[in-house]
């Protein structure tokens, strides 16, 4: 991903902000789960906090003291509700414009899979956490979105499976790295619907036709009908496998 692909994203999601919440319902239920296991403390930095509807929970608790808010994308920042534990930062996951050792927990939901290289955004999180300090993270699995790759009618980015976080976490310096998967899904009545639910949370950078030259009616005919080939009893499925993160900078000494 170039320079201007990550400046491509940050005006998406920009655009997307006003309206992110009323698409957001599994990415929230995701941080739910992620948050449920997370005992926040000191200064937590928010890696990639959109509207800050987690930023917000976290700075809610009591052993808080801030809450830094990171993204890269104006328009959430803008977003992010007015509380004096949160403080707003625009930046890149992979360049964090803070010091070394500057905060006490890493909390990130559905973010670090956008970055380019797994391995500059673990030594940038690695980088600015206190020793004794925990990342909690969640990212997409290697199955999630499967109906919609089915057919290669949709481009959808190959997600990184846990050897590869794994990796490089240890490389960046992390211990006692633990992983949890789980399934997550929403269902739709139509496949226009699911469309633009991924498009209302600023998730659709490859969504257009491949070689086949496929367009228009003719392209969505095509898509609705590989979604409806796996449709269920509930609906038509937007399933994520999704990991869960934790890891540790360990004490110095």
């Amino acid at each position: 991903m170039s320079v201007s692909r990550k400046q491509e994203i940050a005006q998406r999601f920009s655009r997307a902000a006003a309206g992110y919440a009323g698409f957001a319902d599994l990415q929230a239920a995701i941080a739910d789960t992620l948050m449920a296991a997370f005992s926040p403390s000191g200064i937590v930095l928010d890696a990639g906090c959109g509207r800050g509807r987690e930023s917000a929970l976290l700075a809610a608790h009591p052993g808080v003291h801030a809450v830094v808010a990171l993204d890269m994308a104006p328009g959430m920042l803008a977003e992010l509700p007015v509380q004096p534990k949160i403080r707003p930062l625009l930046g890149d996951v992979e360049a964090i414009p803070m010091p070394d050792t500057s905060v006490d927990q890493v909390f990130s939901n559905f973010v670090l899979q956008w970055c380019d290289s797994r391995e500059q955004a673990c030594r940038e999180l690695f980088r600015v956490l206190r020793p004794g300090g925990q990342l909690r993270a969640s990212v997409p699995g290697p199955a999630s979105l499967r109906a919609l790759k089915a057919g290669g009618l949709l481009r959808i980015n190959t997600f990184a499976g846990e050897q590869d976080w794994a990796i490089a976490l240890m490389q960046a310096g992390f211990s006692a790295c633990e992983f949890v998967r789980q399934d997550f899904v929403m269902h739709f009545d139509s496949a226009r619907d699911l469309l633009k639910a991924l498009q209302g949370i600023g998730a659709t950078t490859t969504d257009t036709p491949r070689a086949s030259h496929l367009h228009g009616r003719q392209w969505f005919r095509q898509v609705s009908a590989a979604l409806e080939a796996v449709r269920e009893p509930e609906g038509l499925p937007l399933r994520y496998d999704v990991l869960f993160i934790q890891a540790t900078r360990e004490l110095e000494g």
